[in-house]
């Protein structure tokens, strides 16, 4: 597992992967173009997806998920919320500027090489 030494007395875990849905449910991509980083699994539920990271975390310092260009191309959005141990990542189809957003079902979502990418730090003890 990636350890990254910040300010003194601080250590952080790096967590990063990239998702696909090749029509067949999410999947933490791990093949020779990619390597997840302290992400253990995906739960694809019906209203968002679960990622599981169990690196014994104290603090969240920062973390992201950002669509490819694949899925930009088509409008789609996420949005995420961090625990320690689990990360519920949430997708959205639609632009607040022309309406409310509309959450969508993550099993309805599918691309040969659309990905969503993840990263985060997490601060661990010393």
């Amino acid at each position: 597992m990636t350890s990254i030494v910040g300010e003194p007395g601080r250590t952080y875990r790096l967590l990063s992967c990239a998702l696909r849905n090749k029509g067949t449910g999410w999947q933490i991509i791990n093949d020779a173009g990619h390597r997840p980083t302290g992400i253990t699994g995906v739960i694809q539920r019906a209203d968002h997806l679960e990622l599981t990271h169990v690196v014994g975390a104290v603090k969240v310092s920062s973390h992201q998920v950002s669509v490819d260009e694949t899925f930009a191309a088509e409008g789609l959005r996420v949005g995420s919320s961090v625990g320690f141990d689990l990360t519920r990542v949430y997708l959205y189809i639609g632009c607040p500027c022309n309406g409310p957003s509309v959450p969508v079902d993550p099993a309805t979502v599918s691309a040969a090489s659309g990905n969503l990418w993840v990263t985060a730090y997490l601060e661990v003890p010393a």
